[in-house]
């Protein structure tokens, strides 16, 4: 009798050792498609070689090969994927609902905290754009006094900034008599001024007097800078707000033919001008050629709508 336990216990040894070298099989067999989980599998099949003895040798094989080989049928919802071919054709449209962006809504609702507009402010007042200085000289007119005197100190420090850096060139202009130097505070002029048009910082009254002074300064500029194609560029703009149009394309044009990165961007502006003066022959003509800025979400929509009359 105890030599037939004896016989038991060394066959349930024999057994739990197949049966953990089956797990451990199992998991290095599995362990491409069960990467995560191989302790789980070693586990699982070990317990479940070791619970059905005699049965488990026959089973394991096809379980095995069975969790290495099966294939789910794969099911797609339908989630209304962006077919990338459309953009080919069609193009989102650009346009802003809530006039000037979440930024303008968070400054005249009722519903936002007093500080949340000031942080609002602050922020864009870090990062001045045309667009940011806008907003910012809205809220002028906003029903909240402390959002208004702080637009307003916004404003008043940038004038304030701009103002003293066009004295104190000016100064300098006046007591250079070095001609590169005198170009280059007259450049720095021709800068400032511009800063103040572009931005909308001035007075209606005043347009007139200050695109004249950027014309003034850049044609100073010229005369040690003459293949500066930024001056060029200010100054097709300074034409262009002016309605000289021929003068304005002249400078684009100069820019446009040096065939530079940057001569792309002036491209729109020769469209421009020459819509302005009617010859939409012309217009059609450059929108139709324009391929760096077809990615541009702004100028994609208008660009394409030139080409379709093609």
């Amino acid at each position: 009798m105890e030599n037939k336990f004896t016989n038991v216990e060394f066959f349930l040894l024999v057994h739990i050792v197949c049966s953990m070298a089956i797990g451990s099989f199992a998991s290095f067999y599995l362990k491409e498609r069960f990467l995560q989980n191989k302790n789980g599998i070693f586990f699982f099949m070990s317990l479940f070689h070791f619970s059905l003895l005699f049965l488990a040798y026959l089973i394991s094989p096809w379980i095995l090969y069975y969790l290495k080989h099966v294939r789910y049928k794969e099911t797609v919802r339908d989630i209304n994927l962006l077919n990338l071919d459309e953009f080919e054709t069609n193009f989102t449209k650009v346009e802003r609902i809530f006039g000037e962006g979440s930024m303008y809504e968070l400054l005249e609702s009722d519903y936002v905290s007093t500080s949340w507009k000031i942080k609002a402010l602050v922020s864009m007042s870090d990062n001045l754009s045309q667009k940011n200085i806008a907003i910012i000289k809205q809220a002028l007119s906003n029903s909240n006094d402390e959002v208004r005197l702080f637009s307003f100190s916004i404003i008043d420090k940038i004038e304030r900034e701009i103002n003293n850096k066009i004295h104190l060139n000016l100064e300098r202009f006046k007591a250079e008599e070095n001609p590169k130097k005198k170009a280059t505070f007259a450049k720095e002029l021709a800068l400032l001024y511009w800063e103040i048009i572009y931005y909308g910082l001035s007075e209606d009254s005043l347009k007139d007097f200050l695109l004249q002074q950027v014309k003034r300064y850049i044609q100073i500029a010229q005369e040690y800078y003459r293949y500066d194609i930024k001056l060029n560029a200010m100054l097709g703009r300074v034409y262009m707000l002016s309605q000289e149009y021929e003068n304005a394309a002249k400078e684009f044009s100069y820019i446009y033919k040096m065939g530079t990165e940057e001569s792309v961007f002036v491209a729109p502006y020769l469209a421009e001008i020459n819509f302005n003066m009617g010859n939409f022959q012309a217009t059609k003509s450059i929108m139709n050629h324009i391929n760096g800025l077809r990615f541009s979400n702004t100028m994609y929509p208008l660009i394409e709508q030139w080409r379709k009359y093609e």
